[in-house]
């Protein structure tokens, strides 16, 4: 099984994997990511939410997203496609917004048994073996062209899965669109932003209007909460990195200054960015 798994691509790359580079060390994915599981259980975790996988689950993120593995059984099997957002940008002019906005939404989704499921996944599949051939070699011919052609015929095809996804659901209700967006608002912008006020505005609501919201979906948080689950992950991530200072890590979440950081860091994780260091290097 092959484990190339990188943040970032310049070329649309296939891989198969079992997920284990990002238990110990999760990655914020700057590419588009559509995982499919195709043996064995998981639960992998973005900051804020958690998705549990199983065998003939899908898992997308066209524009990227943190992901880290929670828990997994030992015979899991998942087959992953990562694309440039460059290519991704050209491929998508195209295809219409209900699309773009039900993945953002609605990122994982579990084939059922009925027949017109099944064949979907099968199809799923074939498109996976078609990736595998045109990207798991390193023939430079035609990898531009190919890379463009094949990525927005997956899409096209794609969105007309969703008629078949969205059959046995209920319209949702504003609320739940608010509480899907705001989910995407914090992966996108929470190491940058860190106030309520922000994704409010956003929104388009009050920040009062926006807890109502949030409260209504996920008992007993806050958006400011779930602004700072997102954050923390975010920042466990760089610390990943040995090259970057804390000072370096600091600057990039818009922190004030290197003991900002610090202290927000243990008051949620209950260690120090040094001794959260020193611990990844013992597991490691």
């Amino acid at each position: 099984m092959t484990e190339h798994l990188t943040s970032d691509v310049a070329d649309i790359t296939y891989i198969e994997s079992n997920l284990t580079a990002l238990c110990q060390k999760p990655l914020h994915f700057k590419c588009g990511f559509y995982l499919i599981c195709t043996q064995g259980r998981a639960l992998v975790s973005t900051g804020v939410q958690q998705y549990a996988l199983e065998e003939q689950t899908e898992l997308i993120f066209l524009t990227g997203s943190l992901l880290q593995l929670v828990e997994a059984s030992a015979d899991l099997k998942t087959r992953i496609l990562l694309f440039p957002q460059a290519v991704f940008l050209k491929a998508v002019l195209p295809i219409d917004t209900p699309y773009y906005n039900y993945t953002h939404e609605h990122p994982c989704y579990c084939h059922t048994g009925d027949a017109r499921s099944q064949r979907t996944w099968r199809e799923i599949n074939l498109w996976m073996d078609m990736a595998q051939m045109l990207f798991g070699n390193d023939n430079p011919q035609f990898r531009q062209q190919q890379a463009y052609n094949y990525l927005q015929s997956l899409l096209m095809w794609l969105f007309n899965t969703i008629q078949e996804k969205t059959a046995s659901k209920k319209p949702y209700s504003r609320k739940q669109v608010l509480f899907y967006q705001f989910l995407q608002l914090v992966r996108e912008h929470s190491a940058q932003e860190h106030q309520v006020a922000f994704y409010a505005d956003k929104l388009c609501i009050t920040p009062r209007y926006l807890n109502e919201v949030i409260a209504q979906h996920i008992h007993g948080k806050t958006p400011k909460q779930l602004i700072e689950e997102q954050l923390t992950a975010e920042i466990k991530v760089l610390l990943n990195d040995p090259k970057l200072s804390i000072t370096e890590i600091a600057l990039h979440f818009n922190f004030s200054g290197q003991s900002y950081l610090s202290r927000f860091f243990k008051k949620h994780t209950g260690l120090s960015p040094k001794d959260y260091r020193v611990r990844l290097t013992m597991n490691n």
